[in-house]
Parts: C-alpha cells; sequence; structure tokens
C-alpha cells in the first residue's frame, strides 16, 4: 500500500499590480513605438535609454514652447516630455544624431540646452498619451518616426537668435 503525500506548494507568488502595470505599459512602447523601454523597479518608473532608437534634447520649458511652436508650423513636432519634478525642464526625443558624439552650438549651452549622453536613460510616462499623464506635453504617436535631431537643434538655435535679436532690439 502507498499513501500519497501531499506536494509541497512550490508557486511564485504573484508579480504587484504596480509592477504589472509597468510591465504592460513597457510592452506598449515596444509594440507601438519600437522604443527600448525598461523598467526602472526601486522608484517604480520606465525609462528609455538614449543613443539608439532616439536621442534626447533637455531645455527650460520656457524655450521649449518656443521651440515646440516653431516645430509645429514646420510639422515636424515629436514627442516632448516634462520633468516629473514641476515641469520647468522640457526634454524632446529625436531621431539618433547622425554622428556619435554631436556637438552643440555654444549659444544653446548659454540658454541651459543640453542633451542626454549616449546610454543615460529619460523617464517615460507611464501612459502613451491618452491625456492621464501631465508630463507628455506632446505625445508620441504610434508609426510616426521621431522628428530628426538636426531639425530639432536647428528650431532651437532660431528661436534663441530670435530672442537674442529681441534682447538687443
Amino acid at each position: 500500500m502507498t499513501i500519497a503525500m501531499p506536494r509541497p506548494q512550490t508557486s511564485t507568488p504573484a508579480a504587484p499590480q504596480w509592477l504589472r502595470d509597468l510591465a504592460a505599459a513597457r510592452t506598449q512602447y515596444e509594440e507601438l513605438l519600437g522604443w527600448p523601454v525598461t523598467i526602472d523597479v526601486t522608484p517604480r518608473r520606465l525609462a528609455v535609454a538614449v543613443g539608439q532608437a532616439l536621442d534626447a534634447v533637455t531645455m527650460p520649458a520656457t524655450l521649449g514652447a518656443s521651440v515646440l511652436a516653431e516645430l509645429q508650423i514646420s510639422m515636424l513636432a515629436g514627442p516632448v516630455i516634462a520633468d516629473p519634478g514641476g515641469g520647468t525642464w522640457w526634454t524632446f526625443l529625436t531621431a539618433p544624431a547622425a554622428r556619435s558624439r554631436p556637438d552643440l552650438p555654444a549659444e544653446l549651452h548659454a540658454r541651459k540646452v543640453h542633451l542626454t549622453p549616449r546610454g543615460a536613460h529619460v523617464i517615460v510616462p507611464k501612459h502613451i498619451g491618452d491625456g492621464e499623464s501631465s508630463q507628455w506635453i506632446s505625445p508620441p504617436q504610434p508609426h510616426r518616426d521621431l522628428p530628426p535631431w538636426s531639425v530639432v537643434i536647428g528650431a532651437t538655435r532660431r528661436v534663441v537668435d530670435h530672442l537674442a535679436s529681441a534682447d538687443n532690439g
């Protein structure tokens, strides 16, 4: 006679809901936009690496608003993210720059414009343009290419030149 012994419980506990939500959001970014988004577990956020699928240009929001308007006029506006700490900085996501280490013109440095270094990460909102995120100034559009890096830099230079002319005039 054999006695059946109960099997030990070896099931893995389910992932917490917040982690499942982040995983679903990451999948949406990858499927809809092709962005290599990762989950940053400790702060419970999503991040995208800069340098392969996209590049990022960050500037003060006041300058960013004028740059975005300039890009919208030429129908070349792309995704723009406000910093989560209050929206004083805007980050423009662009197609990768042609050069691996592009130079930023000096007049842009003076206006506190900077490039996100290759290999660094940009924090992206948990939702893609559904109106729930106040971080998206201009959400990404599926099946639409990111604007070229050079176009965003060119628009920023035009705005900075216009501001300098207005300051001197």
